[in-house]
């Protein structure tokens, strides 16, 4: 089995974001320090950047890989989760929020899972692309605002919050409606794509 480059930097992301950047945030965002918190949020865009630096890389070198694909999504999941965890720990961010996010994955995750029994796909939407990337500008700014909201951080943060709850609702809502044109059929049924 060959190990290429995009798939070190999943394996970077799978290792590094459940593990470091959690026990980061628990430490230090406590302590309120502007720079802290700027460098921790930087912390979190730069692993983010790998998700979307690997699949460029993967297509763009013709490497992408079985193993690749099967690692890609769970390392974007170690990445958001224990975040979204270490967040609420640190009361950065609502319960709803993080269970709504958790929620959404998990309700597409079964999704794509029936659609295999079923021998349909799911394919990545636009919408879940527009979806991460709200997540992630959302948590970037929970990260690095203060913990007492006021001014333009509470007005970009609650901006950026609004997005990424619509998109999450709304990617989740899409992929279900795919899921039923395409891959919800009767027993016995012959399945298509």
């Amino acid at each position: 089995m060959q190990i290429t480059l995009p798939t070190i930097l999943t394996l970077i992301r799978l290792v590094i974001s459940p593990i470091l950047l959690p026990t980061l945030l628990l430490v230090f965002l406590p302590i309120e320090s502007p720079i802290i918190n700027g460098a921790l949020a930087c912390i979190f865009l730069l692993l983010a950047f790998t998700d979307f630096l690997d699949g460029y890389l993967a297509r763009k070198l013709g490497q992408v890989t079985q193993l690749g694909r099967i690692l890609d999504p769970i390392a974007d999941k170690f990445l958001i989760f224990p975040t979204l965890i270490a967040l609420l720990s640190v009361h950065r961010i609502h319960i709803f929020v993080v269970l709504l996010f958790i929620g959404r994955e998990f309700f597409v995750m079964g999704l794509r899972q029936l659609a295999l029994e079923r021998q349909c796909q799911l394919h990545v939407s636009w919408l879940g692309k527009a979806k991460t990337i709200a997540q992630i500008a959302y948590v970037a700014s929970a990260i690095a605002a203060p913990a007492n909201l006021e001014g333009h951080w509470y007005l970009s943060t609650t901006v950026l919050l609004f997005i990424a709850v619509v998109l999450t609702v709304w990617s989740a809502v899409s992929y279900y409606k795919t899921f039923m044109a395409n891959c919800s059929l009767s027993e016995g049924a012959s399945p298509h794509s």
